[in-house]
């Protein structure tokens, strides 16, 4: 159970150590500093800062019993409220950004539409490689030299369930070329496979060993490194250099 509670507080943005905390209080109560220490394993000068971290996100409350200070959780309905609050600012921000967005465009001019090469790092910059699939404008459809070692490279099934399902919300389809590893063919089976508006066609995984993946949408080809030990990836945007490559894709397609 508490493994599952800790997957939902992440997006809270806690900390591992935040959580570990955070969890020490709701099972103990109200507690004196030493005694949370001891619960999360942090020493006493570590989980100071983490509680003075959690306090200012609402998380936490000092209080005094018998003259002793302690700290406490709040109760998962303040927790609710906070949300919704945010929730609630998030929204008022993009509704004033959607009204600045064509000023924003103007200021912008004609520079990004330019060709353009962007390089990302770690984890979360190709993790937003993968997302800007999603988000350019203009896409009609993904077609991708796949590999199933996103998990292998560090991605949380979480976010690839998530990624399909926003792309199939989206009504973009996909289709790939992956290398028919016992892992692929487990995911991309085909039932799932129209679910979520993916067509897949397998090629040799001996012969045909993918450790990139290329992704070709809009005016874009993605190229995503998915070595573990180092994760990087780049963004080419030119209508050029992406016709030519959906071209030479279509040819491949064919003779699958």
């Amino acid at each position: 159970m508490l493994k599952d509670i800790k997957k939902l507080l992440i997006p809270m943005g806690l900390s591992e150590s935040e959580i570990n905390v955070f969890l020490a209080m709701v099972q103990v109560g109200p507690e004196a500093i030493s005694r949370i220490a001891k619960m999360a394993g942090h020493n006493r000068v570590s989980v100071y800062d983490i509680l003075r971290r959690l306090s200012e996100k609402g998380l936490v409350r000092q209080i005094t019993r018998g003259g002793v200070k302690k700290y406490e959780a709040v109760e998962p309905g303040v927790i609710l409220r906070k949300l919704n609050e945010e929730k609630e600012t998030i929204e008022e921000k993009l509704v004033v950004f959607k009204d600045l967005r064509p000023e924003l465009n103007a200021l912008y001019g004609g520079r990004y539409d330019q060709p353009s090469v962007s390089f990302y790092e770690g984890l979360q910059g190709v993790k937003n490689i993968l997302l800007d699939t999603l988000e350019t404008h203009g896409v009609e459809e993904i077609l991708s030299y796949a590999s199933a070692d996103y998990l292998k490279a560090g991605f949380e099934k979480d976010f690839l369930e998530k990624y399909w399902q926003k792309r199939v919300s989206m009504k973009i389809p996909s289709r790939g070329i992956i290398p028919a590893t016992s892992t692929a063919k487990s995911i991309f089976i085909e039932e799932k496979n129209i679910r979520e508006l993916r067509r897949v066609k397998f090629v040799l995984a001996e012969k045909y060993n993918f450790t990139n993946e290329i992704d070709i949408y809009a005016d874009k080809v993605s190229i995503i490194s998915l070595d573990p030990k180092n994760l990087y990836g780049v963004i080419i945007k030119s209508e050029s250099i992406a016709n030519t490559q959906r071209s030479i894709y279509e040819l491949l397609w064919s003779l699958l």
